[in-house]
């Protein structure tokens, strides 16, 4: 029997590490406000969506693995897998990818800052690993692949990303992502891309401009230039 789990650090719970899921939360990202009220009235300025999106905080998400060997059912072995999980989970300190089986198209960024939580009782344990993530999960593909088995009607956009670009042209480029998308750009040869009244030179080869964010689900842009061009970026959602 197959149990679902998560690959975490290149290894999955339960296929790599003997572990099975008791229970799990998936935590939200909360609002981050800015707030600013205007003395003596009642009227309250909110800055937090001054660069285009709201702001959000980290998420977290939280595992209860069962820590047991059907095999060798002894807490020699019990105690075995435990240091095991614990040093797979802890042995990384920036955060990486998390795949939870339940979540197939998506992947968290992720990793553990807290030390884990363990319960024994005999030959059975309990170990909750929380993690601190990323606020958004993010599609394992780039928007724009034409993959049919896996487009999604509720979150996927059928459209094009890349390009012929022969002398100056307009395009819509369509986001569906909680937040404001920042894409790589990809060039043949240098071009100019209008986005909401300014300007943005991008040279031949990839590139991301910190500044050039789509941020509304309808982007109008004016390009210039000769060549293939191509946006990448992967959709985020909460």
């Amino acid at each position: 029997m197959k149990y679902k789990g998560i690959t975490f650090n290149g290894l999955h719970s339960y296929e790599d590490l003997g572990l099975t899921i008791k229970e799990k939360e998936i935590g939200n990202p909360e609002k981050e406000k800015a707030l600013v009220e205007v003395p003596f009235s009642n009227l309250e300025y909110d800055f937090s969506e001054l660069y285009g999106d709201q702001n959000m905080s980290n998420r977290t998400l939280s595992y209860t693995f069962n820590v047991y060997n059907a095999k060798f059912f002894t807490k020699e072995q019990m105690a075995r897998l435990k240091t095991r999980a614990v040093n797979h989970f802890m042995n990384v300190n920036k955060m990486v990818e998390l795949h939870d089986d339940d979540y197939p198209n998506w992947h968290f960024l992720a990793e553990v800052r807290e030390a884990p939580d363990f319960s024994e009782d005999n030959a059975r344990g309990e170990l909750t690993i929380e993690f601190e993530a990323y606020k958004y999960m993010i599609d394992n593909e780039p928007e724009g692949t034409d993959i049919w088995d896996r487009f999604d009607f509720d979150f996927d956009m059928a459209q094009v990303t890349e390009l012929e670009v022969d002398g100056p042209q307009e395009l819509v480029i369509l986001s569906n992502s909680a937040g404001a998308v920042n894409p790589s750009i990809r060039c043949d040869s240098n071009m100019t891309i209008e986005h909401e009244g300014t300007l943005y030179t991008f040279k031949a080869g990839t590139t991301k401009e910190l500044e050039f964010r789509l941020t509304k689900e309808f982007n109008e842009l004016r390009i210039s230039g000769n060549g293939k061009l191509e946006f990448i970026w992967h959709k985020e959602m909460i």
